[in-house]
């Protein structure tokens, strides 16, 4: 006589071969883990990202203090069309250049969006904050006492407020890289104005 397969084996959940997809079981367990993992390793790509742009802006802008800016006019009066015209483009890589940074540091520390008190009547049993601020045995307690819909509900309101800050986070990282590039694109133009005035003379 053979044994009956559990409920909840793996045959059971994926069907045969001829089960259509729209009716085959959903392990609710395992796909709510996989988008928190998938969340998680989204910001940690974010946050690489916003460190390239922040050590990239630093070095390009270390890179225009030891360069310097190529002028060789003493003084405003003297100056000719393309070194006013190289000044210019100088104090617009700049402003990208800060925007660039301050890009990098809004996406390494994101603000809190869409959050204010009366959004969260309960304590979240998943969130650090709010963990830190219940006394051990009465996180103990509560987390104990909830029932399995609870449990979803929390780890997918904790899943949705971390998407909420990794769109935050990859919004000012983009940001953060197009203020790069255009900052580097002045600072090539700078140097092939330049390059080409003085050529000229």
């Amino acid at each position: 006589m053979q044994k009956s397969e559990p409920l909840n084996s793996a045959a059971n959940l994926l069907g045969t071969v001829n089960t259509l997809v729209k009716d085959t079981q959903v392990d609710v367990t395992r796909l709510i883990y996989m988008l928190c993992q998938d969340v998680e390793q989204q910001i940690n790509r974010a946050d690489l990202k916003a460190q390239i742009t922040l050590s990239t802006s630093a070095v390009l802008m270390a890179m225009l203090v030891n360069l310097g800016t190529g002028v060789r006019t003493p003084s405003f009066a003297q100056m000719q069309v393309f070194e006013g015209v190289v000044l210019l483009l100088y104090l617009l890589f700049i402003v990208c250049m800060s925007c660039a940074f301050g890009r990098g540091i809004a996406a390494a520390y994101p603000r809190a969006v869409n959050k204010a008190a009366n959004l969260n009547r309960h304590p979240n049993l998943y969130f650090s904050r709010q963990i830190a601020a219940i006394p051990v045995d009465d996180y103990a307690d509560l987390f104990c006492q909830q029932s399995n819909d609870g449990v979803k509900r929390s780890v997918l309101g904790q899943i949705h407020s971390k998407s909420i800050v990794l769109e935050a986070k990859l919004h000012n990282v983009r940001k953060g890289m197009k203020f790069l590039l255009v900052a580097f694109g002045l600072w090539i133009v700078a140097r092939l104005v330049l390059l080409v005035g003085y050529g000229v003379q």
